[in-house]
């Protein structure tokens, strides 16, 4: 009996645990977060257990030691790439908190820390700031001075930075003329039927086809008839596989206009596997947790529009009010094609970020519920969540699935989820989806593909 009992205990989860801050690196208890991440103080779900050790920086005597620890946040403890990242992150706010022991910065220290690390990464550690610190303000402002000196004085002696135009020989320059028309009748057709295809699309489509018939001329090409599988293979040694991938869309568009014999293989992109690119469902909860946690209410929805209903940030932050209604008494959304009612936690945020929403009032329905575009927005759920966007949004796609939603048709029209994601994320059950089809539909289905069925 005593040995069953001891089996027991050693059997309970525990609760709390001792870690390693991913700052300072002393040792402090905290709850288990079950997230694989490496957190500081700060970055935990709960609250730290007892004394925080002796090298953190709350403890250090910095008016503003706090705020910049809280732009350091929780990473996956198990990728490289996380490691350096988080690195570099962990340098810019040591930097920072050396260079704001009066809390303030000036602009000369500013240009210090933009000497020493890319101007991007100054701006997202601004960005991951707490929303009322005195040093985002003051860093957002000095940054922005920075860039209107620097604006100030290319314009007193502006230099034409624009790349040379190559000329290409009048086969390929007419190829390349060509796909951009078609290009852009495609999105006409795209928008006639409702679905969204940018101009920003139009144009890569385009300067991706004269990047390629660039280097074609580079190496003396002058007619498409003369263009050889090894020139692909050429270009993605220079490029990409992604680039290399669309110029074979380009190639193909080519080979049924030109009348062209010869054929060209599709460089693989060697996506992850499934399993690795979707975040498991267990690591969902606390990042639903660190969301809530948040007083960001534009964080929190763009997050749960995110973790529970598959919308990117830059789909949310083209939401308007036209994109929502009151219907029996709950809120309902627009993804998509089809409305979808929203959940009681989404809808009880949405209301707070959005009091009115659901408004009937014509002139609010082209207004934007987000104030943040998709960028900003993006930034704003990765440093509250804590996680990767697309590991996330996969996730959210694998849990619809779990619930029952077999339907790629369905999804894609509720949610706008592409048929190449569903088809992606199906990968990781050991069952095909499509097999849980009722066997006599099947049949009857079969039976019609044979002609022995017309009704």
């Amino acid at each position: 009996m005593e040995k069953t009992e001891q089996t027991q205990v050693s059997r309970t989860p525990r609760t709390n645990q001792s870690r390693v801050c991913n700052v300072c690196g002393g040792r402090f208890t905290a709850p288990v977060q079950g997230d694989h991440r490496r957190h500081n103080c700060l970055s935990i779900t709960g609250h730290v257990l007892g004394e925080l050790p002796a090298e953190c920086w709350q403890r250090v005597e910095h008016p503003l030691a706090s705020d910049l620890l809280a732009s350091v946040p929780a990473y996956l403890q198990s990728r490289n790439v996380s490691d350096v990242r988080h690195s570099a992150r962990l340098a810019i706010a040591t930097q920072a908190l050396d260079l704001s022991r009066e809390g303030v910065i000036s602009i000369d220290q500013v240009n210090d820390l933009l000497r020493q690390h890319p101007r991007r990464a100054v701006h997202l550690f601004a960005e991951r700031l707490p929303e009322g610190s005195a040093l985002r303000a003051q860093l957002m402002d000095v940054l922005e001075r920075i860039r209107q000196q620097e604006a100030a004085s290319t314009d007193q002696g502006r230099i034409n930075m624009v790349r040379p135009v190559v000329i290409l020989p009048d086969d390929l320059n007419h190829g390349v003329t060509l796909f951009a028309e078609k290009s852009q009748r495609i999105a006409e057709i795209k928008h006639r039927h409702g679905h969204r295809y940018s101009e920003r699309t139009v144009r890569k489509r385009a300067n991706d086809a004269r990047a390629f018939c660039e280097f074609l001329a580079s190496k003396g090409l002058q007619h498409w008839p003369e263009v050889a599988q090894h020139h692909l293979d050429e270009y993605i040694a220079v490029t990409n596989r992604a680039a290399a991938a669309r110029v074979y869309t380009f190639l193909q568009f080519i080979r049924q206009n030109f009348r062209l014999t010869q054929r060209f293989i599709r460089p693989k992109l060697r996506p992850k596997p499934p399993v690795d690119a979707v975040m498991p469902i267990k690591e969902i909860p606390p990042v639903l947790r660190r969301l809530l946690d948040s007083s960001d209410q534009q964080a929190i929805v763009g997050g749960l529009f995110l973790a529970l209903f598959a919308q990117t940030p830059t789909r949310s932050a083209e939401l308007t009010y036209g994109n929502f209604r009151k219907r029996n008494g709950k809120i309902e959304a627009l993804f998509a094609e089809q409305w979808t009612p929203l959940d009681p936690l989404t809808t009880k945020h949405l209301q707070k970020l959005v009091p009115d929403i659901g408004a009937t009032e014509d002139d609010r329905r082209t207004t934007r519920i987000f104030q943040s575009n998709g960028e900003s927005l993006g930034y704003k759920v990765v440093r509250t969540a804590g996680a990767p966007l697309r590991p996330l949004r996969l996730g959210a796609v694998a849990n619809l699935i779990r619930s029952g939603i077999t339907d790629r048709g369905a999804l894609h029209r509720i949610l706008g989820v592409s048929m190449p994601t569903l088809a992606y994320v199906e990968k990781i059950f050991e069952w095909d989806l499509h097999m849980t089809v009722d066997p006599a539909m099947v049949e009857s289905r079969n039976e019609v593909i044979r002609g022995e069925r017309t009704e």
